[in-house]
This record gives structure tokens, sequence and C-alpha cells, in this order.
């Protein structure tokens, strides 16, 4: 069940990871800037992280099964659309309702895990989801870089769009739901309260979301512009990037596994990615892609745990969507900035000045998981 879980959310970034790799090609195509292609990025991830908490509420009260199967049915309709497009508005407004649709995946998918898995090993099993987004997006970078090689940038929307109908179709033959919940209201105080009671974590993973968010969207633009790998390329080295940042994910997985600890795991892989970005501020060349490769890696790490583990294990019983939801949420409207923010960054100020950036981030993040250690042992995060 997890497995298919993780399996179906990686799919489903075949539909919103695919843009990555194409935006230098529609800037050139439609004579835009960085900025103004970048803020594709921005529309898709606020409106996925309002829709987030939406979603995540939503899912609490009706059937997962049928949330997820809507998401991917909208995500592949806009993908086609997409494809078709020539002016920035209309990409705007369909890049929007995509991050609608997507935002029908995590949260719903959280709340099967928690209701269908006992609390000793929602934990651990939590850990595995983290693999489906990276090995999601290291294989939409793969496919969409070889397909859109010589400019065509529209089969990297029209192929995802028809791959996803074929998503849908397995995804209502597995048939797979949490247990029918009993109808409860709606209640904002209910809401209110459990924020309050994860504030540290919504911070911690608004700030890794920033970083995680803005290098899923720049950085095949960053590869391109060392100037060291061929074009037709990009996307198969950005895409080995990421296959390296699933170490993260393991690295993450086996260190919860063998210590029983979540949140010193994340603390340790947050403050490590910084670091990395620190170091990456003052490299270049190909030492600068190893580097990257490894910050990578424990970035991707401390994001799973900020926003699957901690989050799992903070929610009371009936509420695993919401609190999802409310995570991802702040990890995405902040993270949403990065596809502005980074892109006027890089044009005025240069790469260094991104990595230096996201370090710091980090190390924030690092710092304040690490308050808040003492709740795991404690056994606070399971009230």
């Amino acid at each position: 069940m997890v497995g298919a879980l993780s399996t179906t959310y990686g799919l489903f970034y075949l539909g919103r990871a695919n843009i990555s790799v194409v935006l230098p090609i529609i800037a050139l195509d439609l004579n835009l800037s960085l900025a103004e292609v970048g803020a594709l990025g921005t529309v898709f991830y606020w409106i996925y992280g309002i829709f987030q908490l939406i979603s995540g509420e939503i899912g609490s009260h009706v059937s997962p099964f049928r949330i997820i199967s809507l998401g991917l049915l909208a995500t592949a309709i806009v993908n086609l659309a997409f494809s078709l497009q020539t002016s920035l508005i209309a990409m705007l407004l369909l890049w929007g309702i995509n991050g609608m649709a997507q935002s029908g995946g995590w949260s719903p998918m959280a709340r099967i895990m928690a209701e269908r898995l006992p609390p000793a090993r929602l934990k651990h099993a939590s850990t595995l989801m983290p693999f489906g987004y990276v090995i999601g997006t290291a294989v939409t970078w793969t496919l969409i870089g070889a397909v859109s090689a010589g400019q065509n940038w529209r089969i990297a929307f029209w192929l995802p769009g028809l791959l996803l109908l074929l998503v849908l179709v397995l995804w209502r033959l597995a048939g797979i739901d949490a247990p029918k919940a009993v109808p409860s209201r709606f209640r904002p105080s209910t809401v209110l309260a459990q924020a309050r009671g994860i504030a540290f974590i919504m911070i911690a993973a608004a700030l890794v979301g920033f970083v995680r968010n803005g290098s899923l969207i720049w950085l095949p633009t960053y590869i391109l512009d060392t100037g060291l790998i061929a074009e037709n390329l990009v996307g198969m080295i950005a895409a080995l990037t990421q296959i390296v940042a699933l170490l993260g994910v393991i690295l993450a997985r086996h260190r919860v596994e063998s210590s029983d600890q979540v949140f010193m795991t994340a603390v340790l892989m947050s403050c490590a990615a910084g670091l990395g970005f620190l170091l990456l501020s003052q490299m270049s060349g190909l030492v600068a892609i190893l580097v990257l490769a490894l910050a990578l890696m424990m970035l991707n790490g401390a994001y799973g745990l900020a926003i699957t583990s901690i989050p799992l294990m903070r929610s009371p019983r009936g509420r695993a969507s919401s609190i999802a939801g409310t995570v991802n949420m702040m990890a995405t409207l902040i993270g949403g900035t990065a596809g502005f923010v980074i892109g006027g960054l890089v044009e005025f100020s240069g790469w260094a000045a991104v990595f230096g950036l996201w370090g710091g981030l980090l190390l924030l993040a690092s710092f304040v998981i690490w308050r808040r250690r003492h709740e795991e042992d404690s056994g606070a995060a399971r009230e």
C-alpha cells in the first residue's frame, strides 16, 4: 500500500516538474525574461499551497481515493491545454489551476497512511514516501529533457498529459482508500488549535520548502548556465542530481530506522545541506556540480522528514490529512516565491547570492527543529 501511494505521488510530478526543464526555452520562444517565466512557478506553488490547506481539510471528511482521482484527471487536462498556449497570461492561469489539481495528491494520501497503519509503524513507513517524489522528479526531468531537445517545449506538456490519464486508470484499478470516516463538522477553532501545535514545523517546512522548490524550478537553468553540459543533456544531468538526492532519502530512512529519531535526523541533514550551499557559493565548474549534488542529497532527506514524518507524528486521530495539508501549505506558499525571487536574484546578483541565501535558510530551519527535539523523546509528538 505504501509503495503504491509513493509511486502514484511520484507520477503526479510528471505534470508539475516538467516545466523546470523547458523554462529557458519558453522564455526564448515567447521573448520573456527569466523572472517572467519564473512567475509560472510562483503562481503554481502559491495556488498549490493555498489549496493544500483546503484539500487537506476536505480530505479529513471525503474519500481520499476520489480526491486523488480528481487531482490526476485535472492535472492531465491542464497539461494538455498548456501545450497549446502562446500567451503568458493564459499559461499563468492554467498553471495556477494545475496547482489546485496537484493539491489533491499528498494530503489525502497522508490520511490513508495514518488510518491504515498502526502508530508504531507509521514513523518508519512514512520515510518511504519521499522516494516517490524524488524518483518522480528524476524520471520527469530525464524524459522531458530527452523529448524537448531542439526547442520543442510543447511536447513537454502534452506527453505528460497523456501519461497521467494512464496513471489515473491504474489508480482507479488499485482502489486504495482510507476506512470510511465518521461524519464530522468543520470547526475553525480545531484548525487554529492544531496550527498552534505545529507552528514550529510549519516554519521549518517553509524555510526548507523555499530552498527545495527553488532548486526544482531553477536547477536545470543553473546547470545550463555553467556551460559545462550540452543543452540537450541538461534534463538528463539534472535528473542525475536527483538520483544522487535519492541517497539523502535513503540516508534519512536509515538513520531513523537505526536511531528511532526523526527530529534530530532532520536537524543534522538540514544543517549539512545549508553548509553545502554556503560552500557552493564560492565554487564553480565540475567541483560545484559535485557539491551541489551532495547538498541536494541532504536537502531532500531533510525535506522529506519535515513534510512527511514529523507532520504524521504530530497528527491526532482523524486529522492527518489536515495536518499534512497545513504543513505542505507553508512549504509551498513560501517555496512558491522562489520562482520569481530566484529568477530575479540570478539576473541581478548571480548564483553565488542564491546559494548563500539557501544555505542561511537551511541553517535557520535546522535551529528551529533542534529547539523542539525534546518533544519526540518525551512522546509529545504522538499525543
